[in-house]
């Protein structure tokens, strides 16, 4: 090896450690409520902290004479078959999330473009899991597949500028 090429892998592998180690020290936090009420990873708020139970974040029923919400863009998830992947854009600020529901049938895979307006907000789905943070005027995409039929609570409940807890929901039809 010339000693060029020996620069230029040292460099590579500077570059590689300097990227894992800059990927630790900047990570954002993820919390996570699990279905059974209980936090996971570093989670610092359980459900009875937030004053609900787990019924509160997930029930099988669905509103009778529910219709799925038309998407901003929709198409066909795959060729040849019958769910849709739906693109749904939604805000969240002060006065909650818009739209505050959210209908789809199951199978379909669902995107939010979720932007903060009026400061950083986070979304969380605390049945699934999901769970991430939106700085304002930021817009993020949030993407699922309506695996289980039910209403699942989406909510607002670590950076909410108000200091409440803000709510919304996603119906899955069966």
């Amino acid at each position: 090896m010339t000693r060029k090429q020996i620069v230029i892998l040292v460099a590579v592998g500077l570059f590689v450690v300097l990227g894992i180690v800059f990927g630790f020290v900047f990570k954002p936090t993820r919390e996570v409520i699990t279905p059974g009420g209980t936090t996971g990873g570093n989670a610092s708020v359980s459900l009875e902290e937030l004053g609900l139970e787990p019924g509160d974040v997930f029930t099988s029923e669905v509103p009778r004479n529910a219709k799925p919400t038309v998407p901003t863009e929709q198409s066909v998830a795959a060729p040849g078959a019958e769910e849709k992947f739906g693109i749904f854009d939604m805000t969240v600020s002060s006065a909650g999330f818009n739209p505050e529901n959210i209908t789809v049938n199951l199978g379909d895979v669902v995107q939010i473009k979720l932007t903060a307006q009026g400061g950083d907000y986070d979304f969380a789905v605390p049945y699934s899991g999901l769970y991430t943070e939106v700085k304002e005027r930021e817009t993020k995409q949030i993407t699922f597949g309506a695996t289980s039929a039910g209403t699942f609570v989406f909510m607002c409940r670590d950076f909410c500028p108000t200091g409440k807890t803000i709510t919304g929901s996603i119906i899955v039809l069966p």
